[in-house]
């Protein structure tokens, strides 16, 4: 079975916890108090000077293209029975007092609800008292009843209430959401990681109010705790993007095929030290998938070019350092390598399966990562740090 009303129940209180977001992460007060089902459905206390501001909002979802806040509808009224109900108690607590009505749908510039958001002049206001007040004659049924308790307050607690009062309408759940991640502060890095960021916050919320809700206790917090997890989830969903990428996701195959016929020095000098053809294809893979990574993260700004300068150096160190052991094991000395001697020092210099290479921040766990730089450095291209497997045409220095 289809149960209509429950699912349109749940709506209600998905749209319920994403305003409790909205506000919570719009907020430029550090110690203002947010509640979720206490004063209001959602409600915001800010300190200011003499008492606080409080701030309650009544959130109406619709998943139709009716107005949820028609003239005659029990959204409405209720709304304004239970603002004019706890008006005395609030005003003893609060300096000052909003009232937000907010929805999803469509309200029209002649409605009641309309009418009472735009009153800001004292002639506005009376208009719209009597508006208020023509309009509960007209009721039937059970929302009389309440429009009669609305309109037995005194003129003075009506006007207040409308002076203070607001009406959001066509607030879309992709304009929310939307509102939600200028607020997030996103990082352009994270964006696609943005809905998964949303969802753990929402999440976050909800366990929190369940855990408050059980006690029979009501829920009442403050920015702290949310903003401390958003940093969370920005540390978290930005470690993956500390990391270099597979081979397999960068553009290696693409480079490969573009520059199929360009012959590159460190290709040269891997035949000359008689490594096999099939090997030097997959080093050819290394060697583009590096370029294509370096490429990448340089223009991103993960990595600057002092961290490929220093990861340079570093395997400079380790090529020199194992050629000067070779050399000593063999009583041999540098310039009398042959091929097969320097082809015995770049079988010492593959790496584990396992490696990884740092550069600032970033992470390289990818073999080919180690592969390609070092040919990078075999080609001399603009390193600071060139090495080769074999001198060409020149004798060994």
């Amino acid at each position: 079975m289809d149960n209509t009303e429950a699912s349109a129940s749940i709506a209600g209180y998905g749209f319920q916890f994403e305003r409790a977001l909205y506000r919570i992460f719009h907020s430029t007060h550090r110690k203002a108090l947010f509640g979720i089902e206490t004063t209001d459905d959602v409600a915001e206390i800010i300190p200011k000077k003499d008492k606080t501001l409080c701030i309650l909002e009544q959130d109406k979802h619709t998943r139709t293209d009716k107005n949820p806040v028609q003239d005659s509808s029990r959204n409405l009224w209720n709304s304004l029975k239970n603002w004019l109900n706890k008006l005395d108690a609030l005003k003893s607590e609060h300096a000052e007092i909003k009232f937000l009505l907010i929805t999803n749908g469509s309200v029209t510039k002649t409605a009641l609800a309309t009418k009472l958001s735009n009153a800001k002049t004292d002639k506005e206001i009376d208009e719209a008292l009597e508006a208020l007040k023509a309009q509960a004659k007209k009721l039937t049924k059970e929302v009389k009843v309440i429009g009669t308790e609305v309109i037995s307050y005194d003129d003075e607690s009506l006007r207040y209430v409308i002076a203070n009062f607001e009406l959001v309408h066509e607030m879309q759940p992709d304009e929310l959401k939307e509102a939600i991640y200028t607020a997030l502060q996103l990082p352009s890095h994270l964006e696609k990681h943005q809905d998964l960021i949303l969802d753990n916050l929402t999440g976050r919320l909800f366990n929190d109010c369940l855990d408050v809700w059980r006690k029979k206790e009501p829920f009442w917090t403050t920015s702290d705790a949310y903003f401390t997890r958003k940093q969370l989830l920005f540390e978290l969903y930005s470690a993956d993007d500390w990391s270099a990428r597979s081979q397999e996701n960068t553009d290696y195959k693409k480079l490969m095929h573009e520059n199929e016929h360009l012959l590159l020095p460190f290709m040269a000098q891997l035949r000359e030290i008689g490594i096999m053809d099939r090997t030097i294809e997959k080093e050819i893979g290394h060697y583009w998938a590096t370029y294509s990574e370096r490429s990448r993260l340089l223009k991103l700004g993960k990595v600057l070019n002092e961290d490929f300068d220093s990861l340079e150096e570093k395997f400079f160190k380790e090529w020199d350092g194992v050629r000067e052991h070779y050399s000593n094991e063999e009583s041999l000395p540098l310039e009398d390598f042959s091929a097969k001697d320097h082809k015995k020092v770049y079988l010492r210099i593959l790496p584990p399966d396992d490696c990884e290479v740092s550069m600032g921040r970033l992470k390289a766990k990818h073999p080919y990562f180690y592969h390609g730089t070092h040919h990078h450095q075999v080609n001399d291209d603009g390193t600071k740090h060139p090495i080769h497997w074999m001198k060409l045409g020149v004798p060994d220095a």
